[in-house]
């Protein structure tokens, strides 16, 4: 909040220091020029008084009284200039004080009429409880001292890892990935530190597992071949290039570390499921067929729920019949709202297309694990029934899976 409110402080003194010169600024007046050229013209006229008078065309009583007259009319004119220059002067000074206290007030009832205060927050910002945002504060000011410690522990395996970790779940990934990168200098060999930097490497990508986080999961993986941190970025990282065979094997080794029956084990299945479709439908000659077609929103209420890299997948399903997608498209939060064609060379099995089915619906998910397995706290929504051709789809994504 105080460094919001000194950058507005400084954007309205500059906007000031821009208006205020020109109005304080002296203003030239008319008056001056014009009065120059009428002193000359009265100094001419005195200058033929005294000729007249040397010469005896006029008398020296008419010479004082000419005289008399011309001074008057200078004294005239110079008092009528003074008065013109000094109104201009006052009223900048008027104006100036209006603009200098009108811009700031009406800046600040517009923002409280049409801004956002409240986004200030970092509780409301970020979605937190008061509870939650006085957690997360306390692991801030401890991950703090821990790195101001770490200053003189320089050969601290153990407090580089743990600092990178509470990098890493504050959401600070390039922090995370320069602590992991000392622990790794320090214990090269150990494949749970370098799993952790190659996830730090990806989580920095912003959605993306690019080549060096990929280098250093290898590096893990042939360390440790069951490392299960490494089998799934390089799993997802297969799956990113389209190597669906390679994604594939890696997610299968994965799945026999994990527990039966848990959570994780449902999202490596559908990892795994979503894989070996994509791989169907890359390999499946082209054919020409029914689409459906339309536009995926995201519901305004439910923007801050979703970040930019989450994965969207937008698919459509038999109205009556299995559950499985007919036909599936992946794409991100940040493509949000975006047009989408479904059709039959989209389809996750054989049999099981659009074309086949008399009536479908188009659903779309925001998927925070990534997986296209459906779990609690995923983002959905969902067309009526439509008859596979349908065009102008709209979908809203405006509810949350319980």
């Amino acid at each position: 909040m105080i460094a919001f409110l000194i950058a507005a402080a400084l954007l309205l003194a500059v906007a000031l220091a821009f208006l205020l010169p020109p109005l304080l600024k002296r203003s030239p007046a008319g008056g001056p020029s014009g009065s120059a050229a009428n002193l000359s013209v009265y100094r001419d006229q005195l200058g033929e008084l005294e000729a007249d008078l040397a010469r005896g065309t006029i008398s020296a009583d008419q010479h004082a009284q000419a005289k008399l007259e011309l001074e008057r009319r200078v004294l005239e004119e110079v008092g009528n200039v003074a008065a013109t220059a000094a109104v201009p002067r006052n009223r900048n000074w008027i104006a100036a004080g209006v603009v200098g206290v009108a811009i700031p007030a009406v800046a600040a009832v517009l923002y409280l009429l049409l801004g956002q205060p409240a986004a200030l927050d970092p509780v409301v910002r970020l979605g937190m409880t008061e509870q939650e945002a006085a957690e997360r504060k306390k692991m801030l000011d401890l991950t703090a001292q821990l790195a101001r410690k770490m200053e003189s522990r320089p050969d601290d395996v153990i407090g580089w890892t743990m600092l990178g970790r509470s990098y890493l779940a504050l959401g600070k990934p390039a922090e995370s990935a320069l602590a992991f990168g000392r622990a790794a200098q320090l214990k090269p060999q150990d494949a749970g530190i370098l799993a952790d930097l190659a996830e730090a490497l990806a989580v920095a990508g912003r959605g993306s597992i690019g080549p060096q986080a990929v280098e250093v999961a290898n590096r893990a993986l042939g360390l440790d071949p069951q490392n299960a941190k490494a089998l799934a970025l390089l799993g997802t990282a297969a799956f990113e290039t389209k190597d669906y065979p390679k994604a594939i094997a890696l997610w299968e080794r994965l799945l026999k570390l994990a527990e039966p029956g848990s959570e994780y084990q449902r999202a490596v299945q559908g990892g795994i499921a979503e894989a070996r479709a994509a791989l169907a439908a890359s390999t499946r000659p082209k054919a020409a067929g029914v689409k459906v077609t339309g536009r995926v929103e995201l519901a305004g209420a439910l923007k801050s729920r979703a970040a930019p890299d989450d994965a969207v997948f937008v698919f459509a399903r038999a109205a009556n019949g299995p559950r499985m997608p007919l036909a599936i498209l992946r794409m991100q939060v940040k493509d949000l709202p975006a047009d989408f064609s479904l059709d039959d060379t989209m389809a996750m099995a054989e049999g099981l297309q659009l074309s086949a089915f008399p009536l479908v619906i188009v659903g779309a998910r925001v998927s925070k694990s990534g997986s296209a397995t459906p779990a609690s706290g995923d983002l959905e929504g969902a067309s009526a029934e439509v008859k596979p051709g349908a065009s102008g789809i709209a979908v809203l994504i405006d509810r949350v899976r319980p």
